[in-house]
């Protein structure tokens, strides 16, 4: 065909998962009823075979992974171990942390530099080889709580939806705590490294960050598990005057709150977020809007 290359089919999936409801009526009499109900999603992938070793992509600054014996689209970037405090403590390493630039020249960590761990060797180098496997975005479990309460004319519906134990990139906050540009930073680093000594988890601010203390690394990977109450809702049955029900079959009113609250340790706008339907782009957070609260009134006639 004169095509220089074709694409095939080379690797393979593994999936499995299950998904579970549970739906129970506590409480069923003539004018009180209670219905209380569960559902809880678990699923694993993993990757058995490529024709390579691995893929990584680059997203967002990220880099994101597809390797042999792994979840599909895991982090993949340094693992850090605070900010080095001062020169004491770099004398006191057995073997001082260093890097190359692009001309082979040696730029030594400095106090106030993030302690990046030396995964490859004991040598002290960090570079392409200490990066690993930082964080997945794939939740442990997943689902909806809901329950109903009934009385004679009056019901009240509430729902929730959580999501445990996936990892999130916060790239927004990266943009904003990176500490190496003249963009607006947030709060958090009024906190970082000033002077000799200083024990804190930000380092100090460089413009350009020439040692790369912003680079891709799990101080961006953060726990998305959420607990949101999506909605609840409280509707009325007016009775029927016996002499309308010739024609009118019902008559409800109802108010309705969407995104009330939401409890969660991310720092990030909103937990419950998708930059897109790719398995390559799961919890990426770019800085969405996040999801507003909503309050509804309504009425329904049934003729």
């Amino acid at each position: 065909s004169g095509m220089g290359a074709y694409w095939g089919n080379g690797g393979s999936l593994e999936n499995i998962g299950l998904e579970a409801t549970l739906n129970a009526k506590l409480i069923n009499k003539r004018d009180f009823q209670w219905e209380l109900g569960l559902s809880l999603g678990h699923y694993k992938n993993k990757v058995v075979s490529l024709d390579e070793n691995s893929y990584i992509a680059s997203i967002y600054g990220g880099e994101v992974a597809t390797m042999v014996g792994h979840p599909v689209g895991v982090f993949w970037g340094y693992k850090t171990d605070g900010v080095i405090a001062s020169q004491k403590e770099i004398d006191e390493m057995e073997h001082p942390l260093y890097q190359l630039d692009a001309a082979g020249v040696v730029q030594k960590f400095e106090p106030g530099d993030v302690k990046f761990v030396n995964i490859a060797g004991e040598d002290g180098l960090i570079n392409n080889d200490d990066k690993t496997v930082i964080g997945d975005p794939n939740p442990d479990i997943y689902g909806n709580i809901f329950t109903s309460l009934s009385y004679k004319g009056l019901k009240l519906d509430i729902g929730f939806n959580y999501s445990l134990g996936n990892d999130v990139y916060n790239y927004y906050r990266r943009q904003l705590e990176s500490g190496s540009s003249f963009y607006n930073q947030t709060t958090a680093m009024l906190n970082r490294w000033t002077v000799d000594g200083q024990v804190t988890d930000i380092p100090a601010i460089a413009y350009g960050d020439p040692v790369g203390n912003s680079r891709f690394s799990d101080r961006w990977i953060e726990d998305g598990s959420y607990l949101r109450m999506k909605h609840v809702r409280l509707s009325y049955q007016v009775p029927i005057p016996e002499s309308w029900q010739s024609w009118m079959q019902g008559f409800s009113v109802w108010g309705e709150a969407q995104n009330l609250f939401t409890l969660t340790k991310y720092t990030g706008n909103d937990p419950e977020f998708s930059i897109g339907n790719s398995v390559m782009s799961q919890g990426i957070d770019c800085g969405n809007i996040a999801q507003s609260r909503a309050f509804v009134l309504g009425l329904k006639i049934n003729l």
